[in-house]
This record gives C-alpha cells, structure tokens and sequence, in this order.
C-alpha cells in the first residue's frame, strides 16, 4: 500500500490541537504497543503510525519532528537509569520537590535548603604532553596519555535558592569528614534560622558522628539511637534547626548537587591538566569562587512528581 506520509506541507495550522496531542501521546508509547516491531519511534514511523492510526489523513516527517520538538521529546535518545524499589518512594520524593519549589520563598523566612553529596576519587590527571589550542578550522587537541598523581574528595553543598556552590576538599570520605563539613557549611548559615540538606543514604550520612554534630548544632539533646533506622528518624525529625531530607534510595537523580557535579567535570576536570593532588585542589577551589561570583544561579526544577497531561501542556 502506498504510503501517504508525506504528501502533507508543513503547516501547523492543519493539525487542530486535538490531533497534535493524539501524535504527542502516540510518541510516549513503546511502537510494539502499536502494531510496530522497533524498540524505538523515528519521525517516518510515527507520521505513518498517525496516519494508520486514523489520527490524521497524512502529514509530513518535518511536522512530526516539529511537533515533539515543542513537547521535547526525544525518541533517538536515551540513557540507562535505575528503578527505585524503595516503597517510600513518593512521600521522600514530594518532600525534597517541595523544598526545591520553595526554596526562595524559605529563604525569604531564612530558612536554608541545599542540596549535599560527594564526587570521590577526582583523579589529577597530567598530559604527558601540553594540550594544543584550537585554530581556525581546527578544534583543540589533548594528548591521550597521561600521569596519575593520585586523587581526591569533594564534599559539596548547592544552596538551591541561589546556586551557590559550599566546597570541602579531603583525601577521602570517613565519617568524621562529613560531620566535620555539615559543622563547616552550617557555620556559613549561622544566622539561619532552619537548614534543610537534601542528601542521598550514604551511610555516613547518618553516621553516630553525623547526628552528634546535628544535635549540637540544633542545640538539642542526642537521644539514646544505636540503629541505623533511628539515626536516620532523628537526623529527619522536623523539630530541630538542621533537618535531613533523605532521597530514595536509587533516586540520585533528585538531588541538584549532581547536576553541579555535571558541571565541575565538563568544564574543568575532563579536559584539566594537574600536575599534582594540591593542583587539582587548588584548580577546584578557583573554579567554586568564579562559578559562585560568575554563573551561580537557581536551577530551574521542573520535576514535581506528578504527570503532565497534554490538555495541560496546552492550557
């Protein structure tokens, strides 16, 4: 049978709503659920799809890539991710989304929200050779090998409000490190009146020494805890001054520091060149105060745990 796919101009203005949103919606479902033997759409098989589908008489590849560009979906791309298995999934999760939408309005009230991890094992790399710069019809060129001079720990915290970036370099990660930076980084935020860290289940996260620190930093008394589970309840008790916000386990992804971290390596650890640990440290620390001074702003958290609906989109 012949296909009418692309007898169609280009013209949004044959395509009512209504039938843009059915093509939307039609993208978002896997093509086996459609009759179609792929693992994944392209522009082709969805405008024959929309067109079988009685969807629309016929309509054009260009159209179709015009219509999910608007609704920013991406059918060629893709990425591995881990399920989280954990049954509290939405409570955690609405929480720290929560925190994330009102985090200016906290501010406001001083209330402080940020957004805490580590990015270990940051290698000094030096180039055995030096890089050569970009020229005209030319891109720049790193030498591939390379001298390792060892590594070393950041602990970091993204002040969500702002995007400020709150640095802690060390050799590695022990216990008493982050109970030292959660000392550190409130000592910043003494006028707080509350702080709220949104981090991962790191067990130093709820380490005896962590919530020892949390205890005397909220002028509290530290129960008598000996689990992890109770260490966990008391570091997320919203009674206190500093208030853990855990994610849900394999939920990386909702903490905005690792959008940070995205950022220190594509702009200076992945094409650095140290030529020792301090070095590298050094370079670290100079990139926090210029991308606090230079490029810190608020991260625009569109994520908030509940589906889009495309009559909603459109309204």
């Amino acid at each position: 049978m012949a296909s009418r796919t692309a007898l169609a101009p280009d013209d949004r203005q044959l395509f009512p709503p209504q039938e843009q949103h059915k093509i939307v919606a039609l993208a978002t479902r896997p093509p086996p659920e459609d009759g179609v033997p792929m693992t994944h759409w392209s522009a082709t098989d969805l405008a024959r799809a929309a067109v079988l589908d009685g969807i629309v008489e016929s309509i054009s590849r260009l159209t179709v890539w015009r219509l999910l560009d608007q609704a920013a979906i991406k059918p060629h791309r893709w990425h591995y991710w881990l399920n989280s298995p954990d049954p509290d999934f939405e409570v955690k999760m609405l929480d720290i989304v929560d925190l994330y939408l009102h985090a200016q309005n906290l501010l406001k009230q001083g209330e402080i929200v940020l957004s805490v991890d580590e990015k270990t094992s940051i290698q000094a790399l030096q180039r055995r050779y030096p890089h050569r710069p970009p020229k005209p019809g030319r891109i720049e060129r790193i030498e591939h090998e390379y001298i390792r001079h060892g590594t070393c720990c950041l602990t970091a915290g993204l002040e969500v409000a702002t995007g400020e970036i709150y640095g802690h370099l060390t050799p590695n990660r022990p216990a008493e490190v982050f109970a030292d930076f959660v000392e550190s980084v409130c000592g910043e935020y003494a006028e707080a009146r509350k702080i709220h860290l949104v981090l991962d289940n790191l067990n130093t996260h709820w380490h005896e020494l962590t919530c020892q620190a949390v205890a005397k930093l909220s002028g509290c008394t530290l129960p008598q805890i000996k689990t992890g589970p109770q260490r966990k309840t008391f570091l997320a008790s919203a009674d206190k001054r500093i208030v853990f916000h855990f994610t849900p386990s394999h939920a990386s992804w909702l903490n905005q520091i690792e959008i940070w971290f995205g950022t220190l390596s594509r702009k200076l650890i992945r094409r650095g060149n140290f030529s020792s640990v301090a070095d590298l440290e050094d370079k670290i620390i100079e990139f926090i105060q210029y991308y606090d001074e230079h490029s810190a702003h608020p991260y625009r958290w569109t994520y908030t745990g509940k589906p889009l609906a495309a009559n909603e989109r459109a309204a």
